[in-house]
Parts: C-alpha cells; sequence; structure tokens
C-alpha cells in the first residue's frame, strides 16, 4: 500500500468535510479517523456511533466502577501509572475518579473519535490535560459536528468517504495496523496546517 496514495485520499476527504466545518473546528480529523475506522469495522450506523458519544457527557457506566477497577486501570499502564503516581499511591479516589471518567473511554476503550480528538496529548502522554480538558473540549466537538449535520449531506459525504476508502483496497489491514496509520498520517496532516498558519 501506498503511503502517499492514502495521504491523497486523506487530503481530498479532508476537503471535501471543510465544507460543512469552520476552519478552525477540533472535529474533522476525528470525525474523518472514526469514519475510517467505522468502514473497515463495518459496524452499526456510523451516524449513531459519533451521536453516542454524547453519552461521554454523562457516563453512568464509568461512573460507577468500583475503587478496585479504576486503580486496576491507571496501575497497569506504565504512562498512566507516572502520570498519576502520587494519587494510586494515596489511593485518592477523589482525584483518580474523575480522572478515569475522561482517560477510560480514550486510553481503555481506545474510541477512536476521542483518540484522534485528543492524538497530540496521547503522543505527548499528557494524560492530566486530557482529564482537565475532556469535558470541554468533547463537548465543543460535538457541537460543531450539531452543527455541521444542519447541511443535509454530511452524513451521505462521510459515508462516501467510507466506502471510497474500502473500495481502495484497504480493507485487509488489521484494525491496529490502520488506526497507527491513519494517526501517523494525519499527525503529519495537522502539522503541515499549523505551519501554513
Amino acid at each position: 500500500m501506498e503511503e502517499k496514495k492514502l495521504q491523497d485520499f486523506l487530503k481530498q476527504s479532508a476537503e471535501i468535510l471543510q465544507d460543512f466545518f469552520p476552519t478552525d473546528t477540533l472535529a474533522l480529523i476525528p470525525l474523518l479517523y472514526s469514519t475510517l475506522i467505522w468502514a473497515v469495522k463495518r459496524k452499526g450506523n456510523l451516524e449513531a456511533e459519533v451521536s453516542g458519544l454524547r453519552l461521554w457527557l454523562e457516563p453512568e457506566v464509568v461512573d460507577n466502577k468500583p475503587d478496585e477497577f479504576i486503580l486496576d486501570f491507571f496501575e497497569k499502564q506504565q504512562a498512566l501509572q507516572e502520570a498519576f503516581k502520587a494519587e494510586i499511591k494515596s489511593r485518592d479516589m477523589k482525584s483518580l475518579r474523575p480522572a478515569f471518567r475522561a482517560l477510560y473511554p480514550v486510553v481503555g476503550l481506545e474510541e477512536p473519535f476521542l483518540q484522534s480528538l485528543f492524538s497530540e496529548e496521547l503522543a505527548r502522554e499528557d494524560f492530566r490535560l486530557i482529564a482537565d480538558q475532556f469535558d470541554w473540549k468533547l463537548k465543543q466537538a460535538l457541537e460543531e459536528i450539531k452543527a455541521a449535520e444542519k447541511k443535509p449531506e454530511l452524513w451521505k459525504a462521510l459515508k462516501k468517504i467510507g466506502e471510497s476508502f474500502m473500495s481502495l483496497g484497504w480493507a485487509w489491514l488489521s484494525d491496529d495496523e490502520l488506526r497507527a496509520w491513519l494517526k501517523s498520517i494525519l499527525g503529519m496532516e495537522r502539522q503541515g496546517e499549523e505551519e501554513e498558519e
């Protein structure tokens, strides 16, 4: 598979989606990333999956996890263990529980939209920043998507991008390979945009 071919495809796809979003949007790259992951997995309805992210704003399932589950989550991953060393040692659940609420869907469940939304923070392993910014950043991205949904062609455009992606023969990639490749290329796209500004 040619990396250049995929870069061109992603650039064209992002240009199509830019018509639906303002120029300084948070949602564009995460939505594109989620669309391609969705296309490969071919599971469910893309619109329902992205709309389902609103559940993370009120995640009862995550909020009701027992303390031991939360401590185990932080202790099992070296980078999280380092970032929250003092809180883990003192079993400070008052601090760990809100951090868990933000980090579990991003790091534990590896939700594609959220991983892409926080890709820069993940690359720097700045887990505290993810926890601090989770609510407002997700809310802002979802509001951008909600505004874009007023243009009825958004979901059709996303589905067409997903179908085009599959028709180009990239379905054979494993989920992990695809995620790594897309993160790499979309990261380069973001850097290019920042350098142009």
